[in-house]
């Protein structure tokens, strides 16, 4: 079976999303791993949707937290709950093909990495969305050597290198993810990588913020990030977890 692995996926008010990736997992090539699912205090049928797939996996958890807290939140605490070192984050509205998990193993392993992320690709297929997901995928590559960005809807890490960072900073207000990728990367000096299978994800959000002003609210926060150093804390910014279509 070779090494085993945490899935991790966050879940707020997700009933129409979530079954995408539990279906996407229950077809996966390989099945070298754990399933937790953590539930940041939905008030929908998202865990009756979630724990109808529990009896495809041969490990199903199912954590339910008693408040909101962000998803910086809800990654630590699957984290905090997890059986194997290598922990793979996703989040609800996550879409991955047959073969991921197997791909992910072996490019992990054979490239020794500590951490990594994947490329996008939107799940509706819609031609301008994609665009934008291309964009994203060519800024991550480009500027790879010299500011860390990954996306936490797909993220990998271990036990490991999640303690030396300190998990997610809930403090955040957003790219808590790109945040730990640095603190990973040039602090602690560990091996970061991007892989080779894509996922996809529903681009709900851009739409209901409007495309344009989505992209243009991203590249001014890393373009701030990139030329001050700083971070963009929740008393900066309002992050509206699981309140989009």
């Amino acid at each position: 079976m070779g090494v085993r692995i945490s899935v991790i996926i966050i879940a707020y008010n997700e009933e129409k999303y979530i079954s995408n990736i539990l279906k996407g997992l229950k077809a996966q090539t390989l099945q070298n791993f754990e399933v937790i699912v953590v539930d940041s205090n939905s008030n929908d049928q998202t865990e009756k949707v979630a724990k109808g797939f529990a009896a495809n996996f041969a490990e199903f958890s199912y954590v339910k937290l008693n408040e909101t807290m962000g998803p910086a939140h809800g990654r630590n605490q699957g984290a905090a709950a997890a059986r194997y070192d290598r922990l793979l984050f996703f989040d609800a509205d996550t879409t991955i093909l047959p073969h991921f998990i197997a791909t992910v193993t072996a490019e992990m392993e054979k490239r020794q990495l500590d951490l990594a992320t994947c490329p996008i690709r939107i799940l509706e297929g819609d031609f301008v969305s994609n665009l934008g997901a291309y964009f994203l995928n060519a800024f991550m590559y480009g500027l790879k050597p010299l500011y860390s960005a990954a996306y936490g809807a797909c993220f990998i890490s271990n036990k490991r290198t999640h303690e030396l960072v300190g998990g997610f900073d809930e403090t955040l207000g957003i790219c808590e993810d790109c945040n730990y990728l640095k603190k990973a990367r040039r602090k602690h000096g560990l091996k970061f990588g991007i892989l080779s299978p894509y996922f996809f994800t529903s681009d709900r959000r851009a739409k209901s913020e409007g495309g344009l002003r989505f992209m243009t609210k991203y590249i001014r926060i890393h373009l701030y990030r990139m030329l001050t150093g700083k971070e963009v804390t929740k008393k900066e910014i309002v992050y509206s977890y699981g309140i989009y279509e």
